[in-house]
């Protein structure tokens, strides 16, 4: 399931501003005070006519008339969006795009690339995503000589001016706790130093919003920085390389699987949908299903995501007689069990498989995750990690080791030597 993202620029209107910011899209409604948008925040979208709606109050006014403007650039054709694993953030009309750089385009019509294009854009068609035809390109980078009309082409084609790499900011090590839906990486605690990695040698600055709190980079490398002093008690962090905006890190309380309040119940009996079901699979064809999602905006984003759920209030049901599946994304899920690979079953008789002790309700769930994102050889590799957890194995996991999923991993692993295996 992809997911799409409209970003909302920071606004430094001093102290005395006032004002809100509403936001209506396909997967709910949100409201952003003054203090909530001195950092850039990044809303999901659901591709639809509009793709959202954005109303303001008094200092905020300008920056919801900027953004319906730029929402209203997304139309039936060639709306492009960066193209992450899972999905992107929406490419306003007025913003270049970049050479080496891949995005996803979504257009109700199907789009056969010129001939000469197709190639040189590495052009691939992907599943429809919500009834919209959906495309992945990679602009190049560099090109020969005798192509030197291609840059023009390619801009003429798609529509948008195309201007060279802006510098950039990645976060190497330690991995974030989890990306929060605005953006923001967050940690439990303020980690020692956060090792960064940047395209060019430009210059990062660090800001905090808490005078009493200051953070520092320092330069390892033309490639390397580090940052030191995260400021801890949930205040923003933000990262920049060449004034533009990277990075936002905030030091809150984390649960590890978050948030609660997602149960399912068949009759009197209850559980929490990241762990397993607590009624066999021909119960629950027999009985109605309840899920208490704990607010409107959870039950209205399950529901976008499942077809035949009946929705009342915070509350999503399927009838009985039904076969009931539900995918509720980092909420938990309801699904078959995860059968165990043949190549596996040596592992069982070794490590942490062992014939006869019931799974963690939390792996689980990890194990659903690891399935979908990198599919049956990652799960392999994951389920190899937790039988014999030595280094070996952590190398295996290749992707999967800097992946947002890899402190769940820890987590799952810690939980289970903690239980003797």
């Amino acid at each position: 399931m992809l997911a799409l993202w409209l970003r909302i620029p920071s606004v430094e209107l001093g102290s005395t501003a006032t004002g809100s910011l509403e936001i209506q899209s396909g997967l709910g409604h949100r409201i952003y005070q003054m203090t909530d948008l001195h950092t850039a925040r990044l809303v999901p979208m659901a591709p639809q006519f509009p793709l959202a709606t954005s109303i303001g109050s008094r200092d905020l006014l300008p920056l919801a008339a900027h953004i319906s403007g730029q929402l209203s650039a997304f139309t039936a054709e060639r709306n492009l969006f960066y193209a992450e694993d899972k999905g992107g953030r929406f490419v306003f009309n007025d913003e270049p795009l970049e050479w080496g750089t891949r995005y996803r385009m979504l257009d109700k019509s199907v789009i056969e690339p010129p001939s000469e294009l197709g190639s040189v854009l590495d052009w691939k068609t992907e599943e429809k995503f919500g009834g919209w035809n959906s495309y992945e390109i990679a602009l190049p980078m560099a090109f020969a000589a005798s192509k030197a009309q291609l840059p023009a082409q390619i801009s003429e084609f798609l529509g948008r001016r195309i201007r060279n790499p802006q510098p950039r900011i990645f976060v190497v090590q330690p991995f974030p706790h989890h990306i929060d839906v605005d953006g923001t990486y967050v940690y439990p605690e303020s980690p020692p130093s956060i090792l960064m990695r940047r395209s060019n040698s430009g210059k990062v600055t660090v800001k905090t919003l808490v005078d009493s709190m200051s953070a520092t980079v320092s330069d390892l490398t033309d490639e390397w920085v580090l940052l030191e002093g995260l400021p801890a008690g949930g205040h923003d962090c933000i990262v920049s390389i060449e004034g533009n905006e990277q990075v936002v890190f905030r030091v809150e309380s984390c649960e590890l699987f978050r948030p609660r309040g997602i149960i399912a119940s068949v009759g009197d009996t209850h559980w929490d949908m990241c762990g397993a079901a607590a009624v066999g699979s021909d119960e629950l064809l027999r009985n109605e299903l309840k899920v208490e999602c704990g607010s409107l905006r959870i039950a209205t984003h399950v529901l976008r995501l499942n077809d035949g759920w009946l929705q009342k209030g915070t509350v999503l049901s399927s009838p009985s007689g039904v076969a009931k599946a539900l995918f509720a994304g980092g909420f938990g899920e309801l699904r078959s069990p995860v059968a165990l690979p043949m190549q596996m079953e040596h592992h069982s008789q070794q490590g942490g498989l062992t014939k006869g002790r019931p799974q963690l309700p939390k792996r689980i769930w990890l194990e659903g995750v690891v399935l979908r994102t990198f599919g049956s050889e990652g799960l392999d590799r994951v389920r190899c990690y937790f039988a014999e957890p030595t280094r070996e194995n952590l190398y295996r996991l290749g992707p999967i080791m800097i992946s947002p999923l890899m402190p769940y991993i820890r987590a799952v692993h810690d939980q289970q030597s903690a239980q003797g295996g």
